[in-house]
């Protein structure tokens, strides 16, 4: 009848990881991506990029398509978890700036539902699912009851399992087995939630219960904390010789419960930087600046596919330079920010950035473009079962 197995078949999606990738929101993939993006950053700015990011689990999936296959999936969590990018740098007038690089890891990614053995023991240990499993439980022991009857036994039987299929709602049911289904579940204390749901929504569906229950957890499964730590570079036009390296940290937490419209994340970064101290000759990273950005960021989702559409992101920035400071530059600095993100297309988000720096009255923007693929889209005719 409904084992743990057949519930999750109810649940499961075929090819988790592109429907993972496919719901995650636009910071989220700006913190970790899952598989590729080619980012053109600052085209409105002095300094712009164009960026390649992916991770080496992509690149072997790419290459082997039966790497997303669940049993296969769940070993190469640590290369799912990397990320690796490369740039080319340019300047106002779009001439050639300079390379950039970097490499980031997920010290701590609990949110990621498609690593099944964390989230699975998540579903099993819902108070539904478990009440489900027990009123299971005893309508498999009262159809045993049936036995002498082999007509009989087999019509419910049939009955029973369109229900639990979905096929068939409880109003749906032969009467004598929707009463035998609501006495079972009033006789059993730890039933006592679906008996009342059964007694009151006569068009009760196991199989939509099972699918709202798995949407709502895994909704609060991203919810979870994602926290990375990385490195950057970028090198001088004329030589490979770094001109810019920085050390970064990322904290990203979901704060809103499942019946909220709308999606808010704590988003907090940190970064060192170290840059070229122009007042010294040669080329040297003598110049450190310290950062760090507390924000939030408003998620805005369709409704029935929960989809991010729109995202409003408020952040405050403070800058503390370590080095020697040039003509006119401030010790410590502090930016009000905001960026919107705008999905155009199934993968591509235009992420505009603003920060208003309110001692000095300036104010800048900068227009990206972010192209998230999966570059894997065919993979999933032949992955379902």
């Amino acid at each position: 009848m409904l084992s743990v197995g057949s519930f999750a078949q109810k649940v499961a999606d075929p090819n988790p990881a592109l429907t993972a990738d496919s719901l995650a929101t636009g910071n989220y993939k700006d913190v970790l991506n899952s598989f590729f993006q080619l980012a053109f950053e600052k085209l409105t700015g002095d300094d712009k990029e164009l960026k390649f990011t992916s991770t080496p689990f992509a690149i072997m999936a790419k290459m082997d398509s039966t790497l997303l296959i669940d049993t296969t999936y769940l070993k190469y969590s640590t290369l799912r978890n990397i990320n690796f990018s490369f740039g080319l740098k340019f300047d106002s007038t779009y001439k050639f700036n300079g390379f950039s690089s970097g490499v980031k890891y997920a010290l701590i990614n609990e949110r990621d539902e498609t690593v099944k053995r964390a989230f699975t023991d998540l579903v099993i240990n819902n108070a539904t699912v478990k009440e489900l499993f027990k009123l299971n439980d005893l309508m498999a022991a009262f159809l045993s009851t049936l036995a002498p009857d082999p007509i009989k036994a087999a019509k419910a039987t049939t009955d029973y399992r369109a229900f639990l299929n979905g096929s068939k709602n409880y109003s749906d049911l032969d009467q004598s087995l929707q009463d035998k289904l609501l006495e079972l579940a009033k006789l059993d204390p730890s039933t006592k939630s679906i008996a009342d749901t059964l007694a009151s929504n006569k068009n009760f569906n196991i199989n939509q219960a099972a699918s709202d229950i798995y949407k709502r957890l895994k909704a609060e499964f991203n919810n979870n904390a994602l926290w990375t730590i990385g490195l950057s570079d970028t090198t001088y036009k004329d030589q490979f010789f770094f001109s810019n390296v920085i050390i970064a940290s990322e904290f990203l937490k979901g704060i809103t419960p499942y019946k909220n419209k709308n999606d808010i994340e704590i988003n907090l970064k940190t970064a060192m930087q170290f840059v070229d101290d122009t007042l010294s000759t040669g080329r040297d990273l003598k110049r450190s600046i310290f950062s760090f950005e507390p924000g939030v960021n408003i998620v805005f989702k369709t409704k029935e596919r929960k989809k991010s559409y729109m995202e409003f992101k408020l952040s405050g920035s403070y800058y503390h330079n370590f080095g020697s400071l040039y003509v006119g530059e401030e010790r410590d600095r502090i930016t009000l920010n905001s960026t919107v993100r705008i999905r155009i297309l199934d993968d591509i988000w235009i992420p505009l950035e603003i920060k208003y720096d309110p001692k000095n009255g300036n104010l800048l923007g900068f227009l990206n473009i972010r192209a998230n693929f999966k570059a894997l889209g065919n993979v999933a005719k032949y992955l379902k079962p």
